[in-house]
């Protein structure tokens, strides 16, 4: 039979260890927004060359994102970088044990969810270790 004070000790720990992963996940995060923010005149560049190969008929939607691509990167650096923020600040949350960390803590890892597989995966675990706490 567990006691109070067995619930109210696990319950510490699974926040220390959310908010480790959320501290790690936001450098992740805000340091791969940085790294395609950085990259991605060369990208684009890169994928109009590669692009200037392949005929029209067949690659419209390629053409697509080929035409857009500094667009498209733009949005990615955006909600990368946004959600690097929001992961942070939830893990300062947990950290300080604050009521809304773990209302910002679900929107961020419902956005990581989109990041397939990895995020899929990690989201997956986050939330599940997630609802552990205050049930």
């Amino acid at each position: 039979m567990k006691s109070h004070r067995d619930n109210s000790y696990n319950e510490h720990f699974i926040k220390e260890v959310l908010s480790i992963f959320d501290f790690t996940s936001s450098i992740l995060l805000i340091t791969a927004g940085l790294v395609l923010w950085y990259f991605t005149p060369f990208l684009g560049s890169l994928i109009r060359t590669i692009a200037s190969g392949v005929g029209y008929g067949s690659a419209k939607l390629f053409y697509f994102f080929v035409a857009d691509f500094e667009f498209f990167s733009i949005l990615g650096v955006i909600f990368l970088l946004l959600n690097g923020l929001l992961l942070f600040l939830a893990g300062l949350g947990f950290l300080y044990d604050i009521k809304w960390s773990k209302k910002i803590h679900y929107l961020s890892w419902i956005m990581v969810l989109l990041v397939f597989p990895i995020g899929t995966l990690y989201g997956v675990f986050t939330l599940w270790l997630t609802s552990k706490v205050n049930q």
